[in-house]
């Protein structure tokens, strides 16, 4: 019941403190072992924002609810009437629209840019990962799902301070129509991230086990060619960088070749590298997963998603990751991540 309570992003009421302050005391009269947990719980540091990475359990109860979503094609003619028209402006949502900003395109429940945005100059000195101050950026994130976009604004709705909630904002939108946007935007791109995007459907055993509403093609997926030519053109002219990660080696392979067909990007190396990609499957009690089967039987000559370009750590501050790379954390699941710049791009970043 607290997780679920903490999913909601309600912060700092008196329901909220009382709540957590009796959870706390409850579990303390039980004996129950997490002694951490009791004392956030009556301090009231629990919740959505929380800094205890051991303690975010409540964002596997957004990450059950979002998976069982219907699946948004890229070919979903819904979003044509665009927020993103000729009369757009950018300081009707950002007080301040100098500062860097900080983009998540299909950003789903958007709580990877929601707790970056509450990251403050202790936690930047602490966790960063990336060469960003976080607490001076701004926040836009775009997704095509009514139901998680209403989600993420009314959690910055509830945000304490107004100066907070002029500095974060989703939109019901394509990517297409948030790239097209990001170009008149005053100050710089710090960095715009994909994260997790729907796969398509590899073979018909992906159907017979359930993932019938997943895209049929790549060229259907949000990452098509199109698109992904045109994220590169931005990223050059906008002298900025991408973060890219997913659960399917597949996708990360063809993204990665096409962003640097254009010869303007490169891929940046890693501190903390994949050596082995198969080694690393198989940490996973579940072994190397059945699409990269499906996979290199059509290709067998493929590239695979190991070496010094591939990380094998998280390159967000742990308060920053989404729901889906909690849950690939708490079952073991290999994430395959690459960081592309433009080439003009002085870039460095440690791993978290």
């Amino acid at each position: 019941m607290i997780e679920k309570f903490a999913a909601c992003g309600i912060k700092n009421s008196l329901a909220s403190t009382e709540l957590y302050l009796i959870a706390g005391l409850c579990l303390e009269a039980k004996e129950f072992t997490d002694t951490d947990l009791i004392e956030s719980l009556k301090n009231n540091n629990f919740g959505l924002h929380s800094r205890n990475t051991n303690q975010n359990h409540h964002l596997l109860w957004l990450w059950r609810h979002s998976a069982k979503q219907k699946k948004i094609r890229n070919d979903n003619k819904e979003h044509e009437s665009s927020i993103f028209g000729s009369d757009f402006s950018w300081d009707d949502y950002f007080y301040d629209t100098s500062r860097g900003i900080v983009v998540d395109i299909g950003c789903g429940c958007g709580i990877s840019l929601i707790n970056l945005s509450r990251m403050n100059d202790f936690s930047n000195k602490n966790q960063h990962s990336l060469p960003i101050r976080w607490h001076e950026c701004n926040f836009v994130g775009a997704d095509l799902n009514h139901q998680f976009i209403d989600y993420a604004n009314g959690v910055v709705s509830r945000f304490d301070q107004d100066s907070d909630k002029e500095r974060i904002h989703f939109f019901y939108s394509s990517a297409f129509d948030l790239l097209k946007a990001l170009e008149s935007y005053a100050g710089s791109i710090d960095i715009i991230m994909i994260q997790f995007p729907s796969p398509y459907i590899m073979s018909s055993r992906e159907t017979l086990r359930g993932n019938i509403q997943l895209p049929s093609s790549i060229d259907a997926c949000m990452i098509s060619k199109d698109f992904l030519e045109c994220i590169s053109k931005l990223l050059e002219r906008r002298n900025t960088r991408l973060l890219f990660q997913t659960k399917c080696e597949d996708m990360a392979i063809y993204t990665k070749k096409i962003l640097l067909e254009s010869g303007d990007l490169q891929c940046l190396p890693c501190i903390s590298p994949v050596l082995n990609v198969d080694d690393a499957y198989k940490q996973n009690q579940r072994g190397r997963p059945k699409r990269v089967d499906e996979w290199l039987k059509i290709y067998p000559d493929a590239e695979r998603a190991q070496g010094i370009f591939w990380n094998s750590r998280s390159f967000l501050p742990k308060i920053g990751r989404t729901e889906t790379e909690i849950q690939c954390d708490f079952e073991d699941i290999h994430v395959h991540r690459f960081m592309i710049a433009s080439k003009k791009m002085q870039t460095h970043y440690t791993s978290d």
